[in-house]
């Protein structure tokens, strides 16, 4: 029974001292004799620092960060030589700050992001200017008269002798009962400028209560406007020169086909709808007739000349754009030449690029009715 006792006290103590030894061993490992420590097992600390410097020497560290490198691998070789004195717990600890400074080297610096200097908005249009009169739109003529009508010093009154005057757009309104007209007058420079304007106005508001009273055009059909001294047609340092200045003008806006105006009026603003592909000065073969319905009149009436205008958007730099307008503009002279005889001296093109706009160019259906080519004949009607 001793013998028996005995074995058992022997297999337990075996056990426990091999439990003793595998938890005790369990932050060694098989010693590599990189820091010259003697023995087959050595704290895996010790090593870890070792690995991590490599680990940093590799990926080039050494040199992206000297400075750094050396401190860390010096902190790894004063933990060696803190163990390698038997102050094991303290070696250790060094080796852990060895670690984390080689882990730690060269961080990643925050790229710096290129400074991207902000679009700057787009500068607000200015104001439209007042559009004139005769400015012509799609499908509707502007049919344009002079009223060859003298008044009085400081009068608005129209004298009976102009009554004629007067009926040539009477008539021509009553004939054509879907028209409107504005009725605009002007003056010398005579006097000041709020006084010149109001008398402009009294005279065009004269003309249309004649309309009213002796033709019957009502009212609504109507409307008058004074522009005073500002645009002058004439030289004002003699007699004749004012008389020019001071003169009524009737603009009607007629939806007609040139084909029925008879006789021609004294000018004739048409807008022809046409629609050129970006950048391109071609005429496309589907808007041939609306350049034939101008061949077609100045073919009617010999005496007659004719503006070709071309207008463009704002998209592109300014000298593009009144080039390529004035490319369009001639195009439409050139077909009238070739294809209708139009002799080409009674014809001119103009460019105007996006000066003139009729609408702002911050949608694109602005942009559409900026971009239009206008055709305005005079007539020299002899008598």
């Amino acid at each position: 029974m001793d013998i028996k006792h005995t074995k058992k006290l022997s297999v337990f103590a075996v056990l426990l001292f091999s439990t003793t030894m595998l938890f005790g061993c369990a932050h060694y490992e098989v010693n590599t004799n990189r820091g010259n420590i003697p023995g087959y097992y050595i704290r895996s600390e010790m090593q870890e620092a070792d690995r991590a410097v490599e680990t940093a020497r590799q990926a080039g560290k050494d040199k992206a960060c000297p400075e750094q490198f050396k401190a860390a691998e010096d902190a790894k070789n004063n933990a060696y030589d803190v163990f390698r004195a038997c102050r094991t717990e303290e070696g250790v600890a060094l080796a852990k700050q060895a670690t984390a400074k080689a882990n730690a080297l060269c961080p990643l610096q925050p790229v710096a992001q290129p400074v991207v200097a902000p679009i700057p908005a787009p500068a607000p249009e200015p104001p439209l200017a007042p559009i004139m009169a005769a400015e012509p739109t799609p499908e509707r003529m502007k049919y344009c008269v002079s009223l060859n009508i003298e008044y009085d010093i400081d009068k608005a009154d129209i004298r009976p002798q102009y009554h004629d005057e007067v009926a040539k757009v009477g008539d021509f309104m009553k004939k054509y009962p879907t028209t409107t007209a504005v009725i605009e007058g002007y003056s010398d420079e005579v006097g000041n400028d709020d006084y010149n304007m109001q008398l402009s106005q009294r005279r065009a508001e004269s003309v249309v209560k004649s309309l009213v009273d002796n033709f019957g055009i009502d009212s609504s059909r109507l409307s008058a406007k004074g522009y005073g001294k500002t645009k002058q047609t004439a030289d004002n340092s003699s007699d004749a020169g004012r008389q020019k200045n001071r003169r009524i003008n009737a603009i009607i806006d007629c939806a007609l086909d040139v084909k029925d105006l008879a006789p021609p009026p004294e000018r004739l603003c048409m807008n022809l709808k046409m629609e050129f592909a970006t950048d391109s000065a071609a005429i496309q073969s589907i808007y041939i007739d609306e350049v034939n319905k101008v061949g077609e009149y100045m073919q009617k009436y010999p005496t007659t000349t004719a503006v070709i205008e071309g207008h463009t958007d704002n998209v592109g730099s300014s000298e593009h754009n009144v080039k390529l307008s004035q490319k369009r503009a001639e195009n439409v002279v050139n077909y009238l030449v070739e294809k209708f005889g139009i002799d080409r001296s009674r014809l001119f093109a103009k460019g105007y690029g996006s000066d003139r706009r009729i609408a702002y160019n911050n949608t694109p259906e602005g942009r559409q009715k900026n971009r239009r080519i206008n055709a305005v004949i005079d007539c020299v009607i002899q008598k």
